[in-house]
């Protein structure tokens, strides 16, 4: 992938860069870390990933389609016709940007290792 660097370029990353408070330098090692990341989970924990992916669909899919457990716990907190296309959002911006993928992967690797943790420890 070739990036056509131009004024146009630059001033998105420096709207980018101002909209987080960092500077453009930040912001590109920023982007560095999380690509070596995603190479490193993708290159050593390939499986893995696959399998957090599989049980992630699976929660995101139960959200979306409104489930009668999760459609009791939306009625006591709030309008779930309302809800829906906020959960159907986050389907999308959450399947659309791997940096967040990412970020969960690495929650469900913590509470995995602590839920193991916690099993050995008795």
């Amino acid at each position: 992938m070739l990036i056509d660097i131009n004024d146009n370029f630059f001033n998105e990353l420096q709207e980018v860069s101002d909209s987080l408070n960092i500077t453009i330098g930040e912001y590109l090692e920023n982007l560095h870390e999380k690509n070596q990341k995603l190479k490193m989970i993708l290159l050593e924990d390939k499986e893995g990933f696959e399998k957090f992916l599989k049980e992630y669909h699976v929660i995101l899919d139960d959200l979306v389609m409104l489930n009668p457990e999760a459609l009791a716990i939306l009625n006591e907190n709030s309008n779930p016709e309302i809800m829906k296309p906020v959960f159907i959002q986050l389907l999308k911006i959450a399947n659309g940007d791997i940096s967040v993928l990412t970020k969960l992967y690495d929650t469900y690797l913590e509470q995995s290792q602590t839920a193991l943790d916690f099993s050995t420890a008795d």
